[in-house]
C-alpha cells in the first residue's frame, strides 16, 4: 500500500468589500439569542401567560395616540390629498361649465338659424303678398273697388311751406 502524498492548503485572501461580518459582532448576536432563548424557557411551555401569574406582564396596546407617527407624514398626507381633491372638484367644475357654454351656444346657433329661415319664409310671403296683380284683384274682390277713369283724376300741387319768423 501506499501511502497517501501529503496534502497542500493554500490560504486564499478575500478583499475587504467580500469579507462578511466580523467575528466579534457575530459573537455578540449569538450571546443575545442565547439569553433570549434562556428567558423563554423560563416562561411556560406554549408561550401564554396567565394574569394571576406572578411574574405576568400582560403587554398593553399602545392607544391611537401613542401609535401615532410624530413625523407629520399623516398630516403631509392629509393636506396632499386635500389640495388634490380640491384641484379635481376645480377642474371638474370648470369642464362642467365649458360644457354648459357649449350648450348655450348650440342652443343659441340654432334658435339664430330657426330665426333667418323664419325671416326668408317672410321676406318670400312679403313679396308674394305685394305682387301689383294680387294686390289689384283683392281690391275688385273685397273692397269692390274699380280703377279711376282719367278725367276723375286731378292734380294738386303743395305750395312751399312759409318760413317761420323767429320773433315768433
Amino acid at each position: 500500500m501506499t501511502t497517501p502524498p501529503e496534502l497542500e492548503t493554500t490560504v486564499v485572501t478575500l478583499p475587504r468589500s467580500r469579507r462578511g461580518p466580523r467575528t466579534e459582532g457575530l459573537a455578540a448576536k449569538r450571546r443575545l439569542r442565547a439569553q433570549a432563548k434562556a428567558k423563554v424557557e423560563d416562561s411556560r411551555p406554549h408561550g401564554w401567560g396567565r394574569a394571576d401569574d406572578a411574574d405576568f406582564d400582560a403587554p398593553s396596546r399602545p392607544s391611537f395616540l401613542e401609535r401615532r407617527r410624530a413625523d407629520g407624514t399623516p398630516l403631509l398626507l392629509f393636506t396632499v390629498l386635500a389640495v388634490m381633491t380640491g384641484v379635481g372638484l376645480a377642474r371638474v367644475d370648470s369642464r362642467i361649465e365649458i360644457l354648459q357654454v357649449a350648450n348655450e351656444i348650440t342652443e343659441l346657433s340654432e334658435d339664430q338659424q330657426r330665426l333667418l329661415d323664419r325671416k326668408r319664409r317672410l321676406e318670400t310671403e312679403r313679396a308674394y303678398l305685394r305682387r301689383p296683380s294680387r294686390v289689384g284683384a283683392q281690391a275688385r274682390e273685397r273692397l269692390n273697388m274699380e280703377p279711376a277713369p282719367p278725367e276723375r283724376i286731378q292734380r294738386i300741387e303743395l305750395l312751399p311751406a312759409k318760413p317761420k319768423l323767429e320773433s315768433e
